[in-house]
């Protein structure tokens, strides 16, 4: 079955969706003072992490411990818990459902958490509305074709004379924005989902088992970057970026790839409009411009929350951590 046979009736019921505002218990509560202030002295605060260890979101919740902790008054320490499952949904159902609501208790989240909110997946029991964002991260995303397509870049895409077979893990994880990309450029690729996960996607890239596949920042400078060198590979659009107008823009990481914006411009003569277009820009801005976020509970102290506001507020103008 074809991508847009698969997504057509997907397509139709997001299009009206938006990113809202968008545990083992700890055993040490932040101390209240006399003025009902929050004073985090000799607290232990725990970031969840709703995926196993090793991960993206893993790697970058315990990144971020260290530093955040430095801009917290009194130092308070950050420990990470794992609770993987379900794409991430068990952890957040667990954080929203279980965890004290003190003020105490962070958690990381990522597209995968997201789209499941956005699509109303019955398995979805966290409203995001009844979290407080401190801080986000962004990230970017590459489609690459085999050299087989005789291609040399996504302006040829029309061009191409075989069958696209592209191998991913889920509709309804991160591979969505990419398969809604397909319904934009009008590509007629057909999705084999199943695989555990990116890096098996690629595996089956190089093994030819797929032909056009996507990679995220990190993994596509790392793994497929040093194909494209040697040929292997044919870089065909990013992703892009959604910039503070709500406009698709190139990533600036990947400034010399055109978006897939340039590419169906180029290829219609026409800028893209309608839908499914309006559908993508949502999901990109909830999957790549906001991919990565740290949350507390709504309903924590207000003291709490003012607290760490104020404390990333310090630490996305720290010089240091913008050079790590």
């Amino acid at each position: 079955m074809t991508v847009r046979k698969m997504y057509t009736l997907t397509l139709l019921l997001i299009l009206t969706l938006f990113l809202a505002g968008c545990q083992s218990l700890v055993l040490i509560s932040p101390n209240q003072t006399s003025k009902g202030e929050v004073d985090y002295q000799d607290t232990l605060l725990t970031m969840v992490v709703p995926y196993q260890s090793g991960g993206g979101t893993d790697v970058f919740a315990r990144f971020m411990t260290k530093p955040l902790s430095n801009h917290i008054k009194n130092q308070p320490s950050i420990q990470v818990e794992n609770v993987p499952g379900g794409g991430s949904i068990t952890g957040t159902n667990k954080y929203v459902n279980s965890y004290s609501k003190d003020g105490t208790n962070l958690v990381t989240t990522s597209a995968s958490t997201h789209i499941p909110y956005l699509l109303k997946q019955s398995s979805v029991q966290y409203n995001l509305d009844e979290l407080t964002p401190l801080v986000g991260a962004p990230t970017g995303g590459v489609v690459y074709g085999s050299p087989d397509l005789k291609i040399g870049s996504g302006f040829e895409l029309k061009q191409v004379k075989e069958d696209l077979f592209f191998a991913g893990m889920s509709p309804t994880g991160l591979d969505l924005t990419t398969l809604i990309s397909f319904e934009v450029l009008e590509i007629d690729a057909k999705a084999v989902l199943g695989y555990e996960g990116r890096g098996p996607a690629r595996v089956a890239f190089e093994q030819g088992e797929s032909n056009i596949d996507f990679q995220t920042t990190t993994a596509y400078k790392h793994n497929i970057a040093p194909k494209v060198e040697n040929g292997e590979a044919i870089p065909l659009y990013s992703l892009g970026q959604i910039d503070e107008n709500g406009e698709v823009v190139r990533d600036p990481q990947f400034p010399d790839i055109p978006t897939v914006k340039e590419v169906y411009e180029e290829i219609h003569g026409v800028e893209p409009s309608g839908r499914v277009w309006e559908t993508y820009k949502h999901f990109l801005n909830a999957t790549y411009t906001l991919q990565k976020v740290i949350w507390v509970h709504k309903s924590a102290p207000e003291s709490a929350k003012n607290e760490l506001k104020e404390a990333v507020n310090k630490l996305v103008e720290d010089d240091q951590f913008k050079e790590d």
